[in-house]
């Protein structure tokens, strides 16, 4: 039986996460918050996405703001994230079989950034928003209507120019308790980056587990603007004690891909 379902933070985000990625987080951004040094520093970064998994998809967009106006510096950092999930799974319990979910995600929250010369850290403190919408509704499912919650999240990565890509990504909300971890490992080429990822994704009533791999590619499209885009793909494994399919899908290939702008 497929009943219960998962929003969780980016990318990127991330992009991520459900907070369904935050996606999101997130996804690929974060290869820029460490940037080289440029003759024009760099405030904002604006990022968005998608990612597809069996019977899900989840769109998302989201800006990170420096107050002191340079990423490349020490200092404290405003974010903003909006997600949209779409997703069907199967259930014995409401007529027809079939329960079609609608939800949604949003967050706000503020960091503090910390540079050193091999990496970056940020760490996130804020609140978040998720609603689902289940048609027919499906009293057994435990993600279901409206939830604010406290979320913290945080992100490790590598130097922007060392030959080792790594990072490490996660947040968690008390919205239907939340969480989306990445790791990523790869070869930094200078215009690209590819390697291996592993994610572990869930909540109240889903939990799942990903294995795949990543490219990025780094354009410079002016000296005060730069752009990145990510694709990634693998394979969705899925606790079938936690339910088969949710907001980020059911057992299977996954995907995406997500775009971000620095300037």
């Amino acid at each position: 039986m497929r009943q219960n379902s998962w929003i969780a933070g980016a990318a990127a985000s991330l992009i991520g996460a459900f907070t369904v990625a935050s996606a999101a987080h997130a996804e690929g951004l974060k290869d820029y918050y460490a940037p080289e040094p440029l003759v024009t520093p760099k405030s904002t970064v604006t990022f968005s996405g998608s990612d597809w998994s069996k019977d899900a998809s989840y769109f998302y967009s989201g800006v990170i703001y420096a107050l002191n106006r340079d990423l490349g510096r020490d200092g404290f950092v405003l974010r903003g994230f909006a997600g949209v999930a779409q997703y069907e799974y199967d259930t014995d319990v409401v007529f027809g079989g079939v329960v079609d979910g609608d939800g949604v995600q949003g967050d706000v929250m503020i960091g503090y950034m910390w540079h050193r010369d091999y990496m970056t850290f940020i760490g996130y403190v804020g609140v978040e928003y998720q609603d689902y919408d289940l048609t027919p509704n499906d009293p057994t499912n435990s993600v279901n209507g409206s939830e604010v919650g406290f979320k913290v999240a945080a992100d490790l990565v590598a130097a922007y120019d060392s030959p080792i890509y790594w990072s490490i990504n996660g947040t968690y909300s008390t919205a239907f308790d939340s969480y989306w971890a990445r790791g990523r490992i790869g070869y930094n080429a200078g215009r690209f980056v590819i390697g291996p990822e592993v994610t572990a994704l869930g909540n109240d009533g889903f939990e799942a587990q990903r294995a795949g791999g990543f490219v990025t590619l780094r354009h410079e499209l002016s000296p005060a603007l730069l752009s990145e885009i990510t694709g990634y793909v693998g394979h969705q494994f899925v606790d079938d004690d936690n339910g088969s399919s949710g907001s980020r899908g059911g057992e299977g290939v996954y995907g995406g891909v997500s775009f971000s702008l620095v300037f």
